[in-house]
Order: structure tokens, then sequence, then C-alpha cells
């Protein structure tokens, strides 16, 4: 209406500025208050129209005012969010950069810790060959280490070597190895054997190595400092004969290889092992992954000349200008490489976008509908058709920020590595990314929904066992349930291997009140194949432990581990029985404290005497003496050899010990001193009477005395040779009772006692004025058969029965009582009792030792041995002896024998 009355007063100005034709024309005829009530009129129209045109000005400049204060704000808003974009881009830069130096560091780690590992092993062996070195680097083939060539050892040889070094590798498995020097150098390095990790590089054996200056400066470094070592930027000398566009900068991993410590624990230097990588194919593979063809890679090393040179580079295939860079140091070995990245922030997901034009344009799309509408309210209806195609303008431009945004979202999808694909209500397919497409591997029409489990080929993680389509996660969500992670095997034409995949589902609501669904899809197959691989070294490595187990439990050699703490980390079966309370882990010192373990003197040893801990010291311990005390009073004599271990830098990281038993060698070697002492005392006494008698007779016969009175000291001379026969024979069934082999057989120990008391007896029946009445009286119960060496079964009966008879009172006949009884299944427990001086209390527990006779005994002739003999023939078949009292005098001698089943 405002617009309407300013164009009415600009088009009829006469009507305002000149009234006399108005009124003169109009109101002729009247009087003069009509003249003056039309004067009146034509005022206030003219009052009406100032006003009119004034609020149209002031509502314009006011309309221009709020136009340009909207616009300045958006502008400002605009470049807040464009420095945001920005900030936000070199963010994404930095993350994506520190990615990148993560898998180049990550990468030359792994390929340092393989070198490391193979040089461990190739030192380990006794005699490096061909073939163990093959073995050693066969795991390497299946590692997948890109740009390796291949792996080669390497020794050191003067020209006055080179014969014989090249005799002793051909002996090794090399037969047609040549060293060919290189240069006057009289100090070479040759390539002996070499083992190839891809398919176009040929293996070349006897090459020396110091034509190529950077890698005979990086082996000069590996072998002073002991650690793996990169050499400068170089040309292969393998890729020498390659045309000049296959070749690429390149460098080389060393480390030393030293053998197995010698007697000091000097670990002597055998060589080195040398990796050769083609810079581009490693760092191609290794930032493929990482870059996603978002990034332009530079990697750039200085060479031995102190210049930058090219090791790799890699560039993104998008457009536009790389107005954001990085540059990092990456650490690869004992370098630093420089790293450098650049970017489009345009390309980068989250990058820069049109947002802040967008939102420039929204502002002053906003500016301009407030000033419309402060317009509007001042000028009506006339600007009410400007303002509804304006904001239809504005509507447009809202819609095509929308399909910006979307076009935002799908470049968002496009580039992240997880399949999605969204379902509709029906099972129809909405949308799905690139990795959707390539992971799945199968189109995502809609005719394909009735069957989807076998059009996808989703199987179990069996492979054989198919998913049916109520199971699968988006058939779920459809559904209205969430699935988190579901594990399945896709194989289908595109993937006739398959491949293994999580999948997680949600319900996603329609505009209709129906439910949709959205999946996400993650190939988890590589990690898959590494957990099988690491499970399978974990077998492997279980497998060699188990069997190194029982290598060591089959042994009888005691074996303990410790770690530097002193903590058992390993035992074999024996070092269990002596040491270990199965009460989980012990140090070695509470152990040799809980088994009571002393020195060679007896005394209690200190922690820091123990073999084990002195080797944690650095001592090689060798023929240590303990003594392992058991029940009863016996004690076990133990050596023990003790040795540090080393890791591959020489540092302690625990120590071993062996020990074995030398009781029965101890016990040998007291026979032997007692032996000793026997021959020494026992046989000579009865040779100095032997001769002195024999000097006496000559001396008598010399002087003529009547041979036949010489009766007596003959007698003496019979009397002291029989003692020594007694003597040499008891010291030979002592000995024999020992190592002699045991002839098992069923024996009658009825028969076998009867046998034995004929013999003892005999000589009393025809003894000149034996008298009944001192005949022994011996009593044998029935007795049965056992299964013994018979042999040694009867000397043990013959001792025993023997000394019943002869340590009897003076005077008395001897009372003899031989009984058996069970003694548990397949033993017999055998009982010979007699009335005679008996063994006092403190000697029996020792009357089964070598040469010891009781104080009461000493009147009567003997070795000391009998009981001994019998003690080892019991033992020998496993049986116990023992010596009591017998209730109303005498001894109780009590054995146990095995019976025949």
């Amino acid at each position: 209406m405002l617009l309407e009355l300013h164009q009415w007063t600009r088009a009829t100005p006469y009507a305002i500025g000149d009234p006399t034709p108005w009124y003169a024309s109009s109101l002729s005829g009247t009087g003069p208050a009509q003249v003056a009530a039309a004067v009146a009129d034509r005022d206030s129209v003219r009052t009406v129209a100032s006003r009119v045109w004034a609020g149209v000005r002031s509502a314009a400049a006011l309309a221009i005012l709020v136009a340009l204060g909207c616009a300045g704000l958006s502008v400002g808003v605009g470049a807040v969010v464009a420095r945001s974009q920005h900030d936000a881009a070199e963010q994404q830069l930095a993350r994506r950069t520190s990615l990148v130096v993560e898998a180049v560091s990550g990468e030359t780690r792994r390929y340092v810790d393989t070198l490391r590992t193979v040089a461990a092993a190739a030192g380990a062996f006794t005699t490096l060959t061909a073939s163990k070195f093959a073995q050693a680097t066969q795991p390497l083939e299946q590692m997948r280490l890109a740009g390796a060539t291949s792996i080669v050892f390497l020794v050191p040889v003067t020209d006055a070597e080179l014969t014989s070094v090249q005799a002793l590798w051909r002996s090794r498995g090399v037969p047609g190895l040549t060293l060919l020097p290189s240069g006057a150098a009289r100090q070479h390095i040759f390539s002996v054997l070499n083992n190839p990790l891809d398919a176009m590089t040929t293996p070349r054996s006897g090459v020396d190595i110091t034509q190529a200056p950077a890698p005979t400066q990086a082996l000069a470094e590996a072998r002073r400092t002991g650690q793996v070592t990169i050499s400068t930027p170089y040309q292969l000398i393998i890729d020498q004969g390659l045309p000049p566009e296959r070749r690429q900068p390149s460098f080389s991993l060393t480390a030393p290889v030293h053998g197995p410590p010698d007697a000091q624990g000097d670990r002597p230097f055998l060589g080195w092992v040398l990796m050769g990588v083609r810079g581009r194919d490693f760092v191609g593979a290794t930032l493929d992954r990482e870059s996603q063809n978002l990034l332009d890679v530079t990697l750039r090393a200085q060479n031995a000349a102190g210049v930058d040179v090219l090791v790799a580079t890699q560039r993104a295939s998008m457009s536009g200008p790389r107005d954001l860079a990085n540059n990092v140091d990456v650490r690869v070995a004992d370098r630093s490489w420089q790293l450098r990245v650049q970017a489009s922030a345009g390309g980068l997901p989250g990058g820069t976008t049109n947002l802040p034009r967008l939102v420039e344009g929204v502002g002053i799309v906003v500016g301009l509908l407030l000033a419309g509408l402060v317009w509007v309210l001042a000028t009506g209806r006339a600007r009410a058709r400007g303002l509804v195609a304006r904001a239809t303008r504005d509507l447009t431009a809202a819609e095509t920020a929308a399909r910006r945004q979307a076009n935002l979202l799908a470049t968002i999808l496009d580039s992240i590595s997880d399949g999605v694909v969204v379902a509709d209500a029906d099972g129809a397919y909405l949308l799905r990314n690139p990795a959707a497409r390539v992971i799945v591997g199968v189109g995502t029409e809609l005719g394909n929904t009735q069957r989807p489990a076998a059009h996808f080929g989703a199987y179990r993680l069996d492979g054989q066992e198919a998913f049916s389509n109520a199971e699968l996660p988006l058939v779920r969500a459809r559904a209205g349930e969430s699935t988190e992670q579901i594990e399945m095997v896709l194989r289908n034409p595109a993937h006739p291997d398959g491949i293994v995949v999580t999948v997680s589902a949600r319900p996603m609501p329609t505009d209709d009140g129906r439910t949709g669904a959205v999946a996400v899809f993650h190939d988890i197959t590589d990690r898959k194949a590494a957990e099988i691989a690491l499970c399978a070294a974990r077998d492997d490595l279980a497998g060699q432990k188990a069997y190194l187990t029982q290598i060591l439990d089959a042994i009888d050699v005691a074996v303990l581990a410790c770690d530097t703490t002193g903590t058992i980390v390993q035992s074999n079966r024996i070092a269990r029985q002596n040491l270990m309370s199965g009460d989980g882990p012990s140090t070695i010192a509470d152990a040799v404290a809980r088994a009571g373990i002393r020195g060679s003197d007896g005394a209690l040893i200190a922690v820091e005497d123990i073999p084990l801990m002195r080797a944690l010291a650095g001592e090689q311990v060798d023929g240590a003496e303990l003594t392992l005390p058991l029940p009863g009073g016996v004690r076990r004599i133990l050596l023990v050899d003790a040795r540090p271990l080393h890791d591959a830098c020489g540092h302690i990281i625990g120590a071993v010990a062996s020990s074995y038993e030398v009781t029965a060698q101890r016990e040998r070697e007291a026979d032997l001193q007692a032996f000793a002492g026997v021959v020494a005392h026992d046989l000579n006494a009865p040779l100095a009477a032997i001769a002195g008698f024999v000097d006496i007779l000559t001396e008598d016969l010399t002087d003529g005395v009547d041979p036949v009175s010489l009766a007596a000291t003959l007698s003496r001379v019979a009397s002291a040779v029989q003692r020594m026969r007694r003597l040499i024979e008891d010291l030979l069934s002592y000995a024999t009772a020992r190592d002699r082999r045991l002839n098992r057989e069923p024996v009658d120990l009825d028969a076998l006692v009867a046998e034995v008391i004929t013999e003892r007896t005999a000589h009393l029946r025809v003894a000149p004025g034996a008298r009944r009445d001192q005949f022994p009286h011996i009593v044998a119960a029935p007795l049965p058969i056992v299964d013994v060496d018979k042999a040694m079964t009867r000397q043990l009966l013959d001792n025993l029965i023997g000394n019943a008879i002869k340590y009897t009172p003076a005077g008395e006949p001897a009372r003899i009582n031989v009984s058996a009884e069970p003694d548990g299944e397949g033993w017999t427990r055998v009982q010979i009792a007699d009335r005679g001086i008996g063994i006092p209390i403190n000697d029996q527990p020792h009357v089964f030792t070598s040469f010891h006779r009781a104080a009461a005994h000493t009147n009567y002739t003997g070795t000391g041995l009998g009981l001994a003999i019998c003690h080892r023939v019991v033992n020998r078949h496993g049986g116990t002896i023992t010596a009591t009292d017998n209730p109303g005098g005498g001894t109780r001698i009590q054995f146990t024998l095995p019976t025949t089943s």
C-alpha cells in the first residue's frame, strides 16, 4: 500500500504543488466553506504523502543496514569455518603422517627383528652349512617381506685365506662356490650362502661385497656395535644388470653372527647375514594401505657422501594443489630417514569444503531475507511477492547445500575401508560404498534378496556350514535386532578362496514407520591368518617345549634353570623329585632351604654359595659337592655344575645347573678305603703270624728239633691261612653282591634252608667227642617259594644261620627258629630268631654297614662283612632287612623277598 501511495504521489505532482487548477476546476460553484474544506483536504493529503515517502526512505535505509550487517557477519563466520576446516585438514594430515611413520617404523622393525632372529639362528649352529642356513631362512619366504631380494651369509677373507675358505664352504654344501676377489684390497668380504626372497633375484655366491662402499661400511659398523645396521642408499650389485628403468635406490640390512660361547664364555665372530631391500618396492607396499591414495609420500636418506638421496616416492592420483605438508624423521635401525608427506586439503576426508562459502551465502541470504522482511513490513503487499520469489531462491540454495552435504557424506563413505550397506524395509539396497562392493564381492541388487545367504556365499568360520537367511545380520536388523561383530566366511566367484569378515548391523527406522537396516563389513582375513599363524607358532613352541621336557625328564641328571631373580623357570623330573614342592613357582634359595641341602662338610649352605646363585653372578661352577638328607638318617651326595645364561648381547638372563648323584660312587670309595684298611691290618696280621711261624719252623728244623713236636706251630699257620681265606671270601662276596647280575628263578626256601643247616652243622656231627646236648636246635616252619637269585639267597641264609649258631654263649647249644609270613601282595617276610648273645640296641641300626662289629662280638672271630653282605643281597632284590631284640633274649633278623606270582 505504501508503494502504491508513493507511486500515486509521484504521478500527480500538480495536485500538491499547484492547487489552483485542482480546486478551481473541482469546486466551481461552491461557497467559501467548501473552498476551505477543500484546501484542508489538500494539505492533509500532502502531509500523509510526505510521511509515507519518509517512511519508505527509512525502511530502505534500515533494510540496507540489515543486509550489510548480515553480510558482514556471514563473511566473518565463513572465515572462522574456513580456518577451522584448514586446522582440521592439518590435524588429519598429522594423524595420517603419524600412521605413515608408524607403518614405516613398524615395517623396518619387523625387518630388523627378522634379520636379528636369522643371525641368532645361524650362530646357534655348531657348524653352519648350506642346508642349515636354508632351514634358518626358510620362514622368511612366507613373511612377505616387500622389496627384500635375498638373504646372504658373508665371511671376511684375506688373500691368503681364499683357497682354504673356498674349500671349507664347498664342503659345507656349496660345491660350485668360487670366490671372486674385487680390487687390490687384501681384505675381502664374500657371500658364501645365498637364499633368494623374490621371484626375480638369481642367487649369486662368491661375490666380493667390498666393491660396494655402502654395504661394506654397514658391515663394519654392525661388527663394531654388534647390532643390526642399515646401509646408505645405493645400487644393489644384483640389480646392476637390470635395465635403467627397472633400477631403483636400495639399501641393505646387516647383522653380525656370533657362534656359541667357548669355554671362557666368549662368542667368536663368524660373519654377517645381509638382506638387500629395494626401496621403492619396500615403501610402496608399506604405504599403500596407509596413504589410501590421498597422500604424496617421499622418503630420503643421506648417502655415504652426506647427500640426500631419494629412497622412494609415491604420489596420490587425486588432483588439486598440495597445500598441506609435513616433514618428519623416521628412525630406521641405526639411521634416520627424512619423510615428507603432502596432501590437498580438499582431498582429505574432513578437509576443506565449500561449507565456508555456503555459510557466507546462507548468511547473505538470511540478511537479504531480513532486509526483505523489513522492506516488506515497510512497503506492504507489493514486496510480498518479491519475498516469495527470494524465499524460493533461498530454498533452492538450501537444497543445493543439502546436496553438497550428501556428496560430502558419500565422499567420506567412499574413502573408508569398511564396507557400508543400507537396505530398506523390503530388503532393497539403498546404499553401498566401494569398499562394500569389494568386500562382499557380488552385486547387491534387489533381485538377489530372496536368498541372500546363498547369493553372497555366507558360511560359518569352518567354511562348510552355510548361514541361513534368517541368521544374516542385515535380515536380523530389519527385524529390529542389533548385531555386533558377527564373524563369517564369504566365498563366491569374486572370492573363490573365501575371506573372513565381521558384520555389525543396526535397525534403521524409515519414514513410513517400517524398519530398514544398515550394516558395516570389516575384512579380517589377514588378522585371522595372523592369529592362525600365531596359534601354530605357539603350538609348535609348546610342542618343542614338551619335547625338550620329555628329553630332560628321561635323563637321570637333575636339571634346573632360573631367571635373574633366582626364580626357578625350568626343572626336569629328577629335580622336581628332589627340590620342588608343587606349590607353584619357587626361588632356588627357598627350594634349597626346603630340601635341607647342605655342603660337603654337612653345614647349611649359604644362599650366595648355591651353585645357581654363583652362576647368576657370572661364575662357572664345576663339580660342587652337596648333600641331600633323606628320612632315616640316609643322605644322598650330589655333584653340581652350573653355568650363566646369556642373551644375544652377552647379558646374563639366568642360569642353569645340572646335578647327578655320586652316593654309590662315594660308598664304593669308602668301601675301597675300608678294604685298604682291612688289607693293611687284618690281612697283614695273619701274614705276619705266618711269616713268624715259618721262621720258627725253619730254625727248629735247622736245630734238629723233632718234626712231630712242630705240629702245634703248623696248626697255628693253618689257622692264620684259614682266617685270611675267610676274609678274602667275604670281601669278594661283599663286592659281587653290589654289581653282580641277578639270575632270578623260583627257589624253594624250605629246601634251601635245609641245605644250609646241613652244611653248617656237618662238622659238628663228625667232630671227635661231640655231645648231643651241645648240638644246635634249629626249627624251620614251612617256607614259601620265592623269585630270587639262588646263589645270593643261599649266601644270605648261610650268613644269618651261621651267625645265629656262632654268637651263642659258651657251653650252650644254639636255638634257632626260621619262619615266614606274607608281607603284602607279591612279598614274603622271613624271620630268623635265635637265643644267642644278642646285639646291643645302639649297634642295631649300624650292624649292616661294612666292617662294623658290635663290641660284644669282638671275642668271636669274624670280618664285620657278613651282615653287610646280607643287606646288599636283600637290597638287590628290592627288599628290606632289620635287626631287633628277640623277646626272651637273643636276636631277631627279618628280611623281605619277592614271591612267585
